[in-house]
């Protein structure tokens, strides 16, 4: 579906159901269900929407209500989403992973009469705070016991059709809401940013046209679909232009998963790519010397096509022969570890450390990274296949503006710019100029040939008693990059110098010293102390000296999202770990 195409539409429903009735046999869908890949064709899952809309409308569900939606991405997801969004009422996701005083937060401020959940565990959740939700009539549960079965509201649909239902959904417009997304953010109480069909299908035009998606595309979803990323791309846009979607069976799984459904595009978070750029040079490093040389003349050449190529060069005769050649000795194989057929990947939701890209790019893995926001559907911006540029987020879509205000702000005006925050003008005349422009939050900077640079958070910047200003994502992407560093942390507002909390690898760092023990006890260890310490002097070697950390202390256990350390998009928490190692960060100063 090209971008006018997607133009001429009125809602998400109706890019459905083009494709129920143009491609109505193919595969929309797949799960893995006893060990193999179980396809949900077009048809039937337009089926399934149309029989679920009737079955939460006989539940009372119209018009201008909200439903929740809490569930790890499943067939059912999008067929809840496109049933309420049918009905002319608005889906509210709410991550799985979040606490029962977070999730009655967002039921309550949203009034959901009707919430649609997992299983068990996550219907624990609710009941567990059911009496702070007086708005709530119904629970819908996936699979187990104790609510109305998700089978059950489906059952009733079939056997009872919504007179009028699809003369319903064709009246929607462009400007009815589709969705409310409380923002994850990693400080601050959720707010809920109110999106509309039109501002989805917008953004749907801009990342069109500047990334085409196919129908012959293959994607491999594993973000949540809670998150605006993973669902404006890995499910509206593919379901619109008639791709197939496989939904991995585990973020675990995702390299296994990667090899069996063979992707063409796979939307992602810069962490996932770290890892695996860190588990190939862990091999390569593990390998012989004449492997170790052949692989780091490999990467030169690629490294080269890419500085040719940027330039708005082409490579000429001997490296493309150069190129040949590395590519069937070293680079097939990496492609292959990933199913072979990627197109590209697509990163966002934190920063990607430019040389990720790059050694990506050499072994013929294109990563484009992109940036936005839950309020602006997502995208601002993106790289572009013919002319990626890494360290940068690209160029911004078609369809917006976006300026720099005079504080270093990214501003950002167009179609796909939220309508406001859910019941709150006070935030959402906050959020906006007089002129109309989003104000980001982000700090960034345009270079001469229009690629975005996204620095930092405005509110993550570290102000050092020096009245030095330090941004600390560019520093810690680039400590991610080293051998040894898993995860980092810089800390330092209101002390004379920035100082660094990391989690080193510590399966690398065993394998690197000889040595064994636990994670506790090599935290501990001053043979590993003195490792990641060289690791973060060469790794910040191209910061100004006020932004290089003097100090570093390594945390015994990975941060994670079920230690409430991450966001789902799996960025730090910083005010979190902040409190959390307290004490360590005093220490540091001592």
């Amino acid at each position: 579906m090209r971008p006018e195409e997607i133009g001429s539409l009125n809602n998400l429903v109706e890019a459905l159901h083009r494709n129920a009735v143009g491609r109505g046999g193919e595969g929309a869908l797949h799960r893995k269900v006893g060990g193999r890949w179980e396809a949900v064709s077009y048809g039937e899952l337009y089926g399934m929407v149309r029989d679920f809309a009737a079955g939460l409308g006989g539940l009372g569900v119209g018009r201008g209500e909200r439903v929740g939606l809490i569930a790890r991405n499943r067939v059912e997801w999008p067929v809840t989403d496109f049933a309420v969004q049918s009905l002319g009422a608005a889906t509210v996701p709410v991550y799985p992973t979040l606490e029962p005083e977070q999730i009655a937060h967002i039921l309550a401020d949203c009034e959901a009469r009707v919430v649609v959940v997992e299983d068990e565990e996550l219907l624990g959740r609710v009941s567990s705070v059911r009496e702070e939700l007086p708005a709530l009539e119904h629970v819908i549960l996936m699979e187990g016991e104790g609510a109305t079965p998700f089978g059950e509201v489906l059952r009733a649909g079939r056997e009872r059709p919504l007179e009028g239902w699809e003369e319903g959904w064709r009246s929607l417009g462009r400007e009815d809401v589709a969705t409310i997304i409380y923002t994850s953010g990693t400080t601050g109480r959720p707010k809920g940013a109110v999106l509309t069909h039109g501002n989805i299908l917008s953004n749907l035009e801009g990342i069109q046209d500047a990334l085409t998606v196919h129908p012959e595309d293959v994607f491999l979803s594993f973000l949540p679909l809670s998150h605006v990323f993973e669902r404006t791309c890995g499910q509206f846009l593919a379901l619109a232009v008639g791709a197939s979607v496989y939904y991995a069976e585990s973020v675990e799984k995702v390299p296994e998963n990667l090899r069996e459904v063979r992707p063409t595009v796979m939307p992602s978070v810069p962490r996932l790519y770290e890892k695996m750029h860190d588990r190939v040079r862990a091999m390569v490093a593990g390998g012989s010397s004449v492997k170790r040389w052949l692989f780091g003349r490999a990467l030169a050449a690629g490294k080269r096509r890419y500085e040719v190529m940027d330039r708005g060069g082409r490579p000429g005769v001997l490296l493309r022969a150069e190129l040949a050649l590395y590519d069937r000795l070293v680079f097939r194989r990496l492609r292959e570890a990933v199913g072979g057929r990627v197109r590209f990947f697509v990163s966002g939701g934190a920063k990607l450390d430019a040389e990720v890209g790059k050694f990506f790019y050499a072994a013929g893995i294109r990563i484009m990274e992109g940036y936005g926001l839950t309020e602006t559907s997502p995208v601002i911006a993106c790289n572009r296949l013919e002319k990626p540029r890494f360290g940068t987020v690209g160029l911004p879509l078609s369809n917006l503006e976006v300026r720099i205000s005079s504080e270093g702000e990214i501003q950002v005006r167009g179609p796909s710019v939220m309508r406001g925050y859910f019941r709150d003008e006070r935030s959402t005349g906050e959020a906006f100029t007089q002129d109309g422009f989003f104000r980001t939050g982000d700090i960034g900077s345009f270079d001469e040939d229009g690629y975005l640079t996204v620095t930092d958070r405005l509110k993550s910047i570290i102000v050092l008693s020096t009245g030095k200003n330090v941004a600390p994502q560019p520093i810690e992407s680039a400590l991610v990059t080293a051998p040894h560093i898993s995860q980092a942390v810089v800390v330092g507002e209101g002390r004379k110098y920035v100082s660094v909390l990391v989690v080193p690898d510590y399966a690398a760092v065993r394998k690197t010293l000889g040595v064994g023990g636990t994670d506790e006890e090599l935290s501990g260890d001053g043979r590993v102390q003195r490792l990641i310490e060289r690791e973060v002097e060469e790794a910040t070697r191209g910061f100004a000296d006020y932004e290089r950390p003097k100090k570093v202390a390594l945390l015994p256990r990975e941060l994670s999202q079920e230690a409430g350390e991450l966001t789902p998009t799996l960025k730090v928490k910083t005010r979190v770990v902040q409190r959390r190692y307290g004490g360590y960060i005093e220490r540091l100063y001592a």
